[in-house]
């Protein structure tokens, strides 16, 4: 039977200096990061905001009493432009909202 060898202080240390290296590694690729969900408007605030930017102009104020039915959780896209409703009796009016930014900051428009 062949005598076992005692390793080197040399390959001591190169071992040494890559078990953090191969540690790391292992974290990498057995870790796997989990993707924020995406992030949503709020509808119910949506038609609060309509609702409030049709009552200040005075043009718009009767439509502002009607019921307002937006969307709900719609997905943050900048530029995206969703259609929000207020109808008044028989008349249904379509109100854009667009979406300006990833945050979720939006305008309203004038309705149509």
């Amino acid at each position: 039977m062949p005598a076992r060898r005692a390793p080197s202080r040399a390959g001591l240390a190169v071992v040494a200096a890559l078990a953090p290296l191969l540690a790391a590694c292992s974290v990498l690729v057995t870790g796997t990061p989990t993707p924020a969900p995406p992030r949503t408007l709020d509808g119910a605030q949506v038609e609060r905001d309509v609702r409030a930017v049709l009552a200040a102009d005075p043009s718009t104020a009767a439509l502002a009493t009607a019921p307002v039915l937006c969307p709900q959780q719609v997905v943050v896209y900048p530029q995206l432009v969703l259609f929000c409703q207020a109808q008044l009796g028989s008349v249904i009016r379509s109100i854009p909202v667009t979406v300006l930014d990833r945050d979720g900051n939006y305008q309203v428009g004038r309705p149509f």
